[in-house]
């Protein structure tokens, strides 16, 4: 039996991205943790999965006011640094991480079925509750920001 090269290609498969954007608020060496219902990770930073139009800076605004009803202006925020996920179905999910030092008071959780309370915690206290890539990502701020300190 003959083949015919000429027409021999392979077909990548499509990879599916996700953007999401995710809210460092920080004050003093307190970070702002939304504390989830369940889950391994018991908590999380405020932000969401990007919509298609949207901007990732964008994202974050809509999704923080989503969960726990602060609305935050472009200004007061400043972006920090992107991190990269493969999963085993060959997902690529990035994570856009951006701080503020907005005084944020009065926080209610308004995604309840998401989420059990916000609050501040000490950022080292926080870490081993937070899933990997923010618990790397809050530990490189404060490493970077005492270092300067000293």
């Amino acid at each position: 039996m003959k083949t015919n090269n000429l027409f021999h290609f392979k077909v990548k498969k499509a990879v599916k991205k996700i953007d999401k954007s995710r809210l460092i608020a920080i004050n003093k060496e307190n970070i702002l943790v939304l504390e989830k219902i369940e889950g391994k990770s018991k908590y999380s930073l405020a932000g969401g999965i990007k919509k298609k139009k949207e901007t990732d800076i964008q994202s974050l605004i809509r999704e923080t006011y989503e969960e726990i009803g602060v609305q935050l202006l472009k200004k007061n925020v400043s972006y920090f640094v992107s991190k990269k996920q493969v999963t085993k179905q060959k997902q690529e999910i990035y994570k856009h991480y951006f701080v503020t030092g907005l005084s944020i008071e009065n926080i209610q959780v308004a995604e309840i079925h998401k989420f059990k309370s916000a609050h501040w915690v000490p950022w080292y206290e926080a870490l081993e509750f937070l899933d990997k890539q923010d618990k790397q990502v809050v530990a490189l701020y404060f490493g970077q920001h005492t270092k300067k300190l000293r």
